[in-house]
């Protein structure tokens, strides 16, 4: 399958080179282009084209100018990933390999950070995860990495820039339900792991708070999806936890 990665990339340009590190194995496997919201990226490590939209367009929007720019190269999927993670061998790879096992139409890989039904018991550095054939069908995968078939996007469109424009918390939450409103599946494989060394771009701006981005992300969903999009979220999947860690974290404060 014809394969592009999707990075949105702000400064922190040692964390987009460790990451093309753990792609180098991978170079014939995917096309690497990215965002680079900031400028100023230049490497000459791997293979990649860079993207200058001239202005911050952040993660979602960032992610959907990627991929508009890789459109016409006739991409069958499209992988959106952070530049904060660092990757299991054979990343891609695995990630291929259950999208042609699943047939889904979103795919995400294990991590060790906030959702539960994304989290198993290992929880070590992705060089030395060893992945295992087992994919399991879930409500929705983190916006981290997210495998998308280019049938996907013309049959529902792409991420939701109209809500969530700060943070853009809930558009992963929002493109599993279009998708599985469409009668499509979300699937989390095993197969590919990564750490996500979370929130190293946000902590850039100081104005970046967790709480107000869960509150953007719950107004937004509700205004969009109605009071109840919860239920309509984990409709199927009753025994899944609706608290990732971050939501504990606000919880377990009182606020």
């Amino acid at each position: 399958m014809k394969t592009a990665v999707i990075i949105p990339i702000f400064g922190r340009h040692d964390l987009t080179r460790a990451i093309l590190r753990d792609l180098e194995p991978e170079v014939q496997l995917a096309d690497i282009w990215l965002v680079d919201n900031q400028g100023g990226f230049e490497s000459e490590q791997v293979p990649v084209t860079v993207l200058t939209p001239g202005s911050n367009l952040g993660w979602c929007r960032g992610s959907n100018y990627g991929v508009t720019a890789a459109w016409d190269h006739g991409y069958e999927v499209f992988i959106l990933l952070n530049n904060d993670v660092r990757l299991s061998h054979s990343f891609i790879g695995g990630l291929l390999e259950a999208a042609s096992a699943t047939g889904g139409d979103v795919i995400g890989p294990l991590y060790d950070h906030n959702w539960p039904h994304q989290r198993s018991a290992y929880t070590g550095s992705a060089r030395d995860y060893a992945g295992r054939p087992f994919d399991q069908v879930v409500p929705f995968i983190d916006g981290t990495c997210m495998v998308i078939r280019r049938t996907t996007f013309e049959s529902v469109g792409l991420l939701e820039e109209r809500y969530w424009r700060k943070y853009s918390w809930g558009c992963d939450k929002d493109f599993a339900l279009r998708v599985r409103t469409a009668g499509g599946s979300v699937w989390v494989t095993e197969r590919s792991y990564l750490n996500h060394i979370a929130r190293q771009t946000a902590r850039q701006f100081q104005d970046f708070s967790e709480l107000d981005a869960e509150r953007e992300n719950d107004e937004d969903m509700a205004e969009k999806w109605g009071p109840n999009w919860r239920d309509l979220l984990y409709a199927g999947f009753g025994s899944f936890s609706r608290l990732g860690m971050v939501q504990q974290r606000i919880q377990e404060k009182g606020i």
